[in-house]
């Protein structure tokens, strides 16, 4: 092949690179246009005692906790995690159904944490009740 082959060879390679770059960008962008659904920050927490999360009661043991935005409202899902025998964090089934699904508010914290974060108040019947979550590397309190 002569050097005019090669070099239209590598115009048309980098351009397809060029291309495909190009377009990793403007999918995930597009994607993030729906304003009825997304998906925000998710964690794990253990509770050791039962604790109120809306008008839900979450019995001791594992949760995934997740921050959901439907139709404007931002919602904090909490599903349950089965903790059989030999399974660790990371690696746990969650159940389908939510435990618990609470409106919330979102304002800012300040500082990003590394790990989910909720912050627990006494109510008026003296439950413990969840106040706020914060999803690790977010910098936003989620106040139910």
């Amino acid at each position: 092949m002569n050097n005019n082959g090669t070099k239209t060879i590598r115009i048309v390679v980098a351009l397809a690179f060029l291309l495909l770059a190009i377009g990793a960008f403007i999918l995930p962008a597009s994607a993030g246009d729906r304003k009825d659904f997304t998906i925000g920050g998710k964690g794990e927490i253990h509770f050791n005692i039962p604790v109120k999360a809306g008008g839900v009661v979450l019995q001791p043991g594992m949760y995934q906790v997740q921050h959901v935005v439907e139709a404007g409202d931002h919602i904090v899902v909490f599903k349950a995690m089965e903790m059989p025998a030999g399974y660790r964090h990371g690696n746990t089934p969650v159940a389908k159904e939510a435990a618990a699904r609470i409106k919330c508010t979102v304002e800012p914290a300040g500082t990003k944490v590394n790990n989910t974060k909720i912050t627990l108040r006494t109510n008026a019947a003296g439950e413990k009740e969840i106040a706020e979550v914060q999803f690790p590397g977010e910098a936003f309190k989620h106040l139910l």
